[in-house]
């Protein structure tokens, strides 16, 4: 959401990306295709319809005013056609253009999922995230507004995987995504940097603010339970480092500190949080 506190699994469209690029105004087209799209075929179709037979009607008053032909029986003959014509012509052809556009849409939209989203937790993943963290840390450093980045990894994953099997070291990595964007305060931005390490952009955050929110993501998965079969809960915990973005740093430099940070954290312990 984004994730924002969506639910995992139901994350099928990342969100916006604020700051990143100039608002477009939609054109006609674009209009169009979300109007046939977004619209049930019940309301779609006849306004096809009905658009095809006005068009079409209004054609033939034209044409008639126009050569001056009067509007005697043959034109009412005419208005029949050019009523009845429309609707035997749109209704099967509209309908195939609806499904179609349709379908195109989808597959757009499956693409977009396979390119933006971790497969496994359903969170965005490296290359989505770390657009959307351009976006937030470059206006930040021109205006000197707060913005901070969480890097946390899961401790001593490898023993969960050892001990329970992968099937419950995947279950780990769906829990903990999932806990963090509950956990998240309905702005940062929840992704999966790799392996057992997830990222939370916080826009807007000071490093009192960032720091707070890391503690409650910790505390979230360090009470977290996870079913891992027959066998007994799985619990784990997280390492955090926080960053805060300084003058003139891109989003990779605000990353690598909060990662020299946790690694800190894991020397003096594992479990808490340090700040780069």
């Amino acid at each position: 959401m984004t994730f924002r506190r969506n639910d995992v699994h139901d994350a099928h469209r990342p969100p916006p990306i604020r700051h990143a690029r100039r608002t477009r105004c939609p054109g006609r087209g674009d209009a169009l295709r979300r109007f046939v799209i977004e619209r049930p075929v019940w309301v779609t179709l006849p306004a096809l319809v009905a658009s095809g037979v006005l068009a079409s009607v209004g054609t033939l008053f034209a044409l008639t005013e126009l050569m001056g032909m009067g509007y005697g029986p043959t034109f009412r003959r005419s208005i029949t056609i050019a009523t009845v014509a429309p609707i035997l012509v749109t209704v099967p052809i509209g309908g195939f253009i609806i499904r179609l556009l349709r379908e195109v849409d989808d597959a757009r939209r499956q693409a977009q999922d396979m390119a933006w989203l971790d497969p496994l937790t359903g969170l965005m993943n490296r290359r989505r995230v770390t657009e959307i963290g351009a976006a937030e840390v470059d206006p930040s450093r021109r205006h000197g507004t707060d913005c901070a980045v969480a890097l946390m990894d899961i401790d001593d994953f490898k023993r969960i995987n050892d001990a329970f099997g992968h099937g419950a070291g995947d279950s780990v990595l769906q829990g903990v995504a999932r806990t963090l964007c509950e956990a998240s305060d309905g702005v940062d931005h929840v992704a999966r940097w790799g392996g057992e390490e997830f990222v939370v952009v916080m826009p807007g955050a000071s490093l009192e603010d960032a720091l707070a929110q890391s503690e409650r993501l910790r505390t979230a998965v360090e009470q977290l339970a996870i079913a891992a079969g027959r066998a007994r809960p799985v619990r784990c915990t997280v390492s955090i480092g926080l960053a805060t973005a300084e003058y003139l740093e891109g989003f990779e430099e605000l990353v690598n500190r909060a990662d020299r940070a946790m690694y800190r954290a894991k020397a003096a312990g594992k479990n808490r949080v340090a700040v780069g």
